[in-house]
């Protein structure tokens, strides 16, 4: 899932004078609330408050799912068949019961949708008939099964249904068949993709294409960005803690107020302690500062990178920076604000790169002349000309970790032996002399008589994506006299970024990845496959070989086998130089002293505990009350310096009931 810009998501809290109130300031927007489509953290955190899934996690443990809206499941001794027994009771907001046909509807409507730039493909790799019907799969130009063409026809859909990838039992107990035995099944189950929705809602809200394009009722074949039926995107119909009560796009304000119907979660711990949250979009730095100061809000995203009077980082507004750049620990400059964790960071499932294009195309759609990252020498010396420990200290103030690889430390397949690309000119200028005295091609010759020039593109307002760019760009150019290769920085309006990645029109892309589900396949599928990967699609990545372990290692039950063949695909992605990695995140909270976590929180807040699992906050285990420490708040964490891995869960030896 796509991830903000920083290197943090800083979560800050003041109480206000209501107590019945949260109110929110976020860098960014939702782009949509569909859970069927919606690819992004903002959205993401609104459908976890307001839709549930069958599973979902423990308190701050991202390794531990449990039964949710299911009472207990059942896994087929062959790992092909996970069988759900729904609770029985759960209402959604509109009066619809829980049972086993809105289960059915919510997770074949999300896969007949298949949104090529949504979540569905977590359910397509692995459910049964899902790889068949998925364009996202199958419609890839001359890889493309004859016949296959754009539009989705009706006997696509029949083969679809007829798999039975999704079976109702009986009206209490839903049956998921997967193609394959897959260990990160139940991780997948508690993602916000499987998020279950009023049927009853959703179809009366739907209008069946004219077009011949095949649907069911209330879901149509490829409606991409809820172009059909554009309902789902704004309105909402769970059985969450909160239901949504408007969003107004021309303020940017999202109100969310309590459920109080609410049927209690796992723990039955009653309805939300607070009544109503309220989520602006404020871009402006010194405004959220100002508001989080005065107490107009009470939550607020601080990136470190702040610009402008926060050149410094806006957290050391809030937080000693003497402190934390001499020892590593996060202290209050007032006693109006807390902080956690007490000494270094939360980890934070993510990962920041810059992807090179390997076939940038032209306004025309035709490739260019000059290909200059369909040349692995050219990525490799762009690699090792980035100063990364200037970057992390001086730009983003130790408050993330450096990165090498694919997958964050603290989830299960990261490889600590795997180090961070050096910073070697002297190599990478030998690499630029010869690619341009010897080229792939006659256009990518370059020299001091026959100079080029590479675009280093990045999103205007991302400041630490800006000064990554500039720290290339002068590495590069400080070498051009000789080699004939200069680069040149270039902002490009946010809301351009995505679409001209999708089209092949940028030279390089400066993005994050945040985690979708606990399990590596969330991170080597993005980013390393040749065939389905949301990176690798738009810049022309493809390793056969790798593409065929990524299939391989999800398949494996013993840890240690599958490490050591997710380690091969690490090595092998980064002896591509298909990516620069930048860093990995890290995460801390300032809040007000009197906003805390609920004590014994069933799932981690996001204020005085963490699960890097989530996505913002959990509002539900949040309360505001007088100025005290928070009942659940831990008195210290674990070293952000001294990350250990996460276990690995394997789907196979599960059986939960809660």
């Amino acid at each position: 899932m796509l991830g903000p810009a920083g290197p943090t998501q800083t979560k800050t809290s003041a109480a206000g004078q209501n107590s019945d109130t949260i109110i929110e300031e976020n860098i960014g927007s939702p782009d949509t609330l569909d859970p069927a489509t919606d690819y992004e953290i903002y959205g993401a955190q609104i459908i976890q408050n307001v839709y549930e899934q069958l599973l979902f996690f423990k308190g701050d443990k991202a390794d531990q799912v449990v039964p949710w809206l299911a009472q207990s499941y059942d896994m087929s001794p062959d790992g092909l068949t996970y069988t759900f027994h729904l609770r029985s009771g759960i209402t959604f907001t509109d009066g619809t019961p829980l049972d086993a046909n809105a289960v059915y509807f919510s997770l074949m409507r999300t896969m007949i949708m298949d949104d090529p730039d949504g979540p569905a493909w977590a359910m397509d790799q692995v459910v049964r008939g899902g790889m068949n019907y998925s364009k996202q799969y199958n419609n890839a130009g001359p890889s493309a099964p004859a016949g296959y063409g754009d539009k989705y026809t009706q006997g696509e859909l029949q083969d679809f249904i007829n798999a039975k990838g999704i079976e109702v039992i009986d009206p209490m107990t839903v049956a998921i068949h997967l193609e394959r035995p897959y260990v990160g099944w139940s991780f997948v189950m508690a993602f916000t993709v499987t998020a279950i929705v009023s049927p009853t809602a959703f179809k009366t809200n739907w209008t069946a294409p004219t077009d011949g394009t095949p649907y069911i009722q209330g879901a149509t074949c490829g409606d991409y960005h809820n172009l059909y039926n554009p309902w789902p995107a704004t309105n909402m119909v769970g059985t969450g803690p909160y239901i949504l009560k408007s969003w107004d796009k021309a303020s940017a304000t999202i109100v969310m107020v309590r459920n109080e119907k609410y049927w209690g979660g796992p723990d039955h711990r009653g309805i939300a302690p607070v009544a109503n949250i309220v989520i602006k979009e404020v871009d402006d730095d010194n405004t959220r500062v100002l508001d989080f100061k005065t107490g107009t809000s009470d939550l607020s995203a601080m990136p470190t990178n702040g610009a402008g009077q926060f050149s410094g980082g806006l957290i050391f507004q809030f937080v000693d920076k003497d402190t934390w750049l001499t020892q590593h620990k996060l202290v209050s400059v007032s006693p109006d604000f807390q902080v956690y964790p007490k000494e270094g960071l939360w980890p934070q499932f993510t990962t920041q790169v810059m992807g090179f294009n390997e076939k940038i195309l032209g306004a025309d759609k035709k490739p260019l002349a000059f290909q200059p990252f369909a040349d692995v020498r050219i990525r490799k010396a762009f690699a090792l000309l980035f100063n990364r420990t200037d970057y992390l200290h001086s730009v983003l103030y130790d408050l993330a970790i450096p990165a090498g690889q694919i997958i964050p430390p603290g989830m299960f397949g990261h490889d600590a032996s795997i180090q961070p690309s050096p910073n070697e000119p002297n190599t990478a200028k030998q690499l630029l002399l010869d690619a341009g005295k010897n080229p792939i091609t006659p256009d990518n010759a370059f020299s001091p008589t026959n100079q080029k020039t590479v675009e280093i593109e990045y999103g205007l307002g991302t400041s630490a994506r800006e000064a990554a760019a500039t720290i290339i760009a002068t590495a590069v150019n400080n070498l051009a006299s000789d080699t004939g290769l200069y680069a040149k920085v270039v902002g490009v309006a946010g809301t351009q970024v995505m679409t001209m990645r999708r089209l092949h029109l940028l030279n390089v892309f400066f993005l994050g990845w945040w985690v979708d589900y606990v399990d590596p396949d969330d991170f080597l599928v993005p980013f390393a496959s040749g065939t389905a990967g949301y990176f690798p699609l738009p810049m022309g990545y493809n390793n056969p070989a790798v593409n065929k372990l990524i299939t391989e290692q999800a398949t494996i039950s013993d840890p240690a086998k599958r490490q050591q063949v997710i380690s091969q695909i690490e090595q092998m992605v980064n002896n591509d130089w298909a990516y620069l990695w930048l860093h990995h995140g890290g995460t801390y909270v300032v809040s007000r002293s009197w906003l805390h976590e609920r004590a014994n929180a069933t799932v981690a807040s996001g204020i005085s505990s963490y699960n890097p699992a989530m996505y913002g906050y959990f509002f539900y285990e949040m309360e505001k009350g007088t100025n005290m420490p928070p009942p659940s708040a831990q008195s210290a964490a674990t070293s952000f310096l001294s990350l250990i891995q996460l276990p690995a869960i394997s789907s196979f030896a599960t059986k939960k009931s809660f």
